[in-house]
């Protein structure tokens, strides 16, 4: 008898199941059942690699019996036995897959034997090919992971060598430029306190001064950030507060209205209050050069979201289309004439040391909305 080779034979003949047993319980473990009902206790409590059975019983057929039997052990392989031949049903059960042979009564015992050793040869094939197909799955599945990884890296390689050419680029140049431009500032706000009688054109001139030193400091202050690496110094911050001392700072022009709203149970964060105004700016700057000079309004909107603080920037500006959208977060990727693709780049950047997620959703001549969760720390 083999312990780990196990027939289930079900008939409502007694002296059928003898007779069965009587052939095959020196070769295998042998169940018996006098029915179908029974029978699917006895697959739910055993290991049972072949299933004999008659087809007409009391109840419950042969072919009902072994539709049951699927559901509990699905890989068994299954014989029919019965003393009725009807070549329909025959035809019908072995296509469909869930009986691998049909025998007659009376039967050849060779016959039989061969066939019981032969099903027993099947149900380890099958289970074997399972065996291999799942772990070949796996091992897909491993190589689609691993090739994941590697892309990533990859990407992450290249994000490095274009922050390089970055840091290069700014050690070299950045504060150079940074110093002039505060001197034009400063000296276009003396003109435009001192010239009282200005023309409407002398004005107009002195804003658009004022409005390309902005931008022009807003790069300049990017590729400094990309080119040095520090770390968030992270202190108990309001984020309203940082707000609110940003939109003071920031000279937003007259043709757009600032929508700004929160709620009195904001808690407060652990920020680094500089990176955080830094990607407020840069934020705040984009939807301000996303609405043209017909003006258009900026919402800026702070809440609780379950443990989360809740910052929602949102503008009605010209928007993005879905491939704009996907690089948005790309290093020198820009859709702008003026600038360098490194306002968003940054906003992640500090974003991730801050731990904190961002989501952008877009619609073309719709606008645009940023939303960032800062994790609040009840420690």
């Amino acid at each position: 008898m083999s312990t780990n080779r196990s027939i289930l034979i079900v008939d409502d003949e007694e002296k059928v199941i003898d007779v069965l047993k009587k052939t095959f319980e020196d070769e295998y473990t042998v169940y018996s059942s006098l029915g179908g009902i029974d029978a699917l206790d006895q697959l739910k409590r055993h290991s049972i690699q072949v299933i004999i059975t008659d087809e007409r019983m009391p109840k419950m057929s042969g072919m009902q019996f072994l539709k049951e039997a699927r559901t509990i052990k699905p890989n068994t392989v299954n014989i029919i036995l019965t003393a009725y031949t009807d070549i329909t049903v025959a035809i019908d059960a072995i296509n469909s897959g869930n009986v691998y042979r049909y025998i007659v009564k009376p039967w050849d015992t060779d016959e039989l034997r061969l066939t019981v050793r032969q099903a027993f040869e099947l149900y380890y094939l099958l289970t074997e090919n399972k065996s291999l197909t799942d772990e070949l799955l796996q091992k897909n599945k491993t190589l689609e992971a691993k090739i994941t990884e590697l892309k990533t890296a990859q990407e992450k390689l290249l994000r490095t060598e274009k922050f390089m050419t970055i840091g290069q680029l700014t050690a070299s140049i950045g504060h150079e430029l940074k110093n002039p431009l505060s001197r034009i500032k400063s000296s276009a706000a003396v003109l435009q306190s001192e010239i009282t009688d200005a023309t409407d054109e002398a004005k107009e001139l002195l804003r658009i001064i004022d409005n390309e030193v902005m931008i022009s400091t807003k790069i300049i202050n990017d590729l400094l950030d990309f080119s040095r690496e520090r770390e968030a110094i992270l202190n108990k911050t309001n984020l309203d507060h940082v707000i609110d001392q940003t939109l003071q700072r920031l000279k937003i022009p007259s043709h757009i209205v600032v929508d700004r709203s929160t709620v009195d149970d904001i808690p407060d964060l652990l920020l680094d209050e500089g990176q955080i105004q830094q990607i407020l700016v840069n934020i705040i700057l984009n939807g301000i050069q996303a609405m043209d000079e017909n003006g258009g309004k900026l919402y800026i909107r702070t809440s609780v979201a379950g443990n989360k603080v809740q910052l929602s920037i949102k503008d009605t500006g010209c928007g993005m289309n879905s491939e704009q959208l996907q690089k948005i977060f790309e290093p020198l990727y820009t859709t702008k004439p003026k600038g360098i693709g490194l306002g968003m780049s940054v906003v992640k950047m500090l974003l991730d040391k801050h731990k904190a997620e961002i989501k952008v959703e877009s619609r073309e001549n719709i606008g645009t909305t940023v939303t960032i969760l800062f994790p609040v720390h009840t420690n």
